[in-house]
Order: C-alpha cells, then sequence, then structure tokens
C-alpha cells in the first residue's frame, strides 16, 4: 500500500517567492496599499482564466487546479525499490510455476498500474500485442496530467500580456488628469503594477507549477516504464536474475542525475 506524507515547502517557497516580490516595495513606499489595485488584478486573473476557458473548458481548467493537491503529498522515498522487489517475486513465480499462477497473487499486488498490467499479462500471449495494450494503457493513464501541465503552461503565456493589456488600460484612464501631477504619478504606477501582477503570476505560479506537475509526471513515467520493461520480460520468460539487473539499468540511468546514487535490489 502506498504511503504518503504532506509536505509543504511549495507553500512556503511560494510565501517567500512573493515577499522577495514585493517587499522592497512596501519598504520604500512604507505602505502595502501601493500594491493592491483590485482592477488590475481582475484584468489579468479574469482575462487570464477566460483566455484558458477559451482553449479549454472550464470543467478542465478547475480539474487542473484541483490537481494541485499532489504537490502537497509526498510518497515514500523507497517506492521504486519497493515496486522493482514486487516485480522480481513475481518474475520468480512465474519463472517457476508459469505465467497463469500469478492470477492467484492479483489481490496482493499493491501498485494499481503493476496490478492492471499482470492481468494485461494473463490475457495476452503475443508479447507486440501486450506491449501496444501497455503503451496504450499508460497513455490513457496518463492524458490528464499531460493536459494539467499544458493548461498551466498556456495560462502563464497568457498572464504577462494581460498584464500589459492592463498596464496600457490603466495609461488610458488616466491621460485625462492633468491638473495634479502626485495623481497622474500615482496612477501611472498604480497602472503598471497590472504589469507586475501578469510577470509575476506567470513567472513566479503558473510556469513553475507547470514544471514541477511534469517533473511528478516524468516520475510516474518512470513506474510505468519499469513495469512495461519487467512485464515483457516476464511474458518472454526471462530469469529474475536478468529482470534484476534490467531494472537497475534502467533506474540508475533515470535517476542517477537527480540522486546522485540509487540502492540496487537482488534478485
Amino acid at each position: 500500500m502506498k504511503t504518503y506524507k504532506y509536505k509543504f515547502d511549495i507553500a512556503i517557497i511560494l510565501f517567500v517567492g512573493l515577499f522577495a516580490l514585493f517587499a522592497p516595495i512596501i519598504i520604500k513606499t512604507k505602505s502595502i496599499s501601493t500594491l493592491i489595485a483590485p482592477h488590475a488584478l481582475l484584468i489579468v486573473i479574469g482575462g487570464t482564466l477566460c483566455a484558458g476557458c477559451l482553449s479549454f473548458s472550464l470543467e478542465e481548467i478547475v480539474r487542473a487546479f484541483l490537481s494541485l493537491k499532489k504537490l502537497f503529498l509526498q510518497e515514500s522515498d523507497n517506492r521504486i525499490i519497493a515496486l522493482s522487489s514486487e516485480i522480481i517475486e513475481l518474475a520468480k513465480i512465474s519463472r517457476s510455476k508459469g505465467i497463469l499462477e500469478l492470477a492467484r497473487y492479483l489481490e496482493c499486488i499493491e501498485n494499481p498500474y503493476l496490478k492492471k498490467a499482470v492481468e494485461n499479462l494473463l490475457e495476452q500471449n503475443d508479447t507486440e500485442v501486450l506491449r501496444e495494450n501497455l503503451n496504450m494503457m499508460s497513455f490513457y493513464e496518463n492524458k490528464e496530467d499531460f493536459k494539467y501541465i499544458e493548461i498551466f503552461e498556456e495560462l502563464g503565456g497568457y498572464a504577462p500580456t494581460f498584464g500589459i493589456v492592463g498596464a496600457i488600460i490603466g495609461l488610458i484612464q488616466i491621460s485625462s488628469i492633468n491638473s495634479d501631477p502626485k495623481a497622474l504619478l500615482g496612477g501611472i504606477a498604480t497602472a503598471f503594477i497590472a504589469t507586475i501582477y501578469g510577470v509575476g503570476s506567470a513567472n513566479l505560479i503558473f510556469l513553475p507549477l507547470a514544471k514541477k506537475l511534469k517533473n511528478i509526471l516524468n516520475e510516474k513515467l518512470l513506474e510505468q516504464e519499469i513495469i512495461t520493461s519487467a512485464i515483457l520480460d516476464i511474458s518472454n520468460m526471462q530469469s529474475s536474475i536478468i529482470i534484476s539487473e534490467k531494472l537497475n539499468r534502467l533506474i540508475m540511468q533515470s535517476q542517477s542525475e537527480k540522486k546522485g546514487k540509487v540502492l540496487p535490489f537482488a534478485a
């Protein structure tokens, strides 16, 4: 069974980023009201979300934001090792007792994707057809995640543009102010806050969130690649030792740059 623990580093980093962005202005002006411009916020956020809804659907936008909850959940660090050990046990069983014997162990398989893969293995004898089925299963399993990444990347592209639009609208509105120089300067400053909102939300929120979701998806794809490779080897009746060595190479090749070292597991 997968174990999760909550992590709040994303929220802390976001807070620090907002502080670093706005604190110098607050310190300089000694007032937070300088950064508060509801009309500019409405233009940037409202325009960005509406543009997103035109590109996608409102339901997809909502699901994309709901998917962010995975950023605050962290799986056990040794899940890849546990998964690999589980695969090796299945390989040993199929090698000694036959592939059909795996049907008795389906309920004991913890990883949902591995369980579906084994079910496909039991139903399909042709290796090439099995490969196609597993690839198709992976595609449908991750289709929504790819969509959410695309949504946040698009929102990150729209936000700076609407920031500029907000600034232009603000300058147009204050163009009639010519009697009070202080009001004119204050209006110009307020107009350019929209640009800060647009560029800041894109580069501090939308695009980093898209990158974070992409990193999580890459880890998920690694697990699925490990499972697919192992299931195909089991279908070809490879020994557990060969499968173990192959999985070790696959894991270390994929994660060596990220973590420096991956503990090997024994067949």
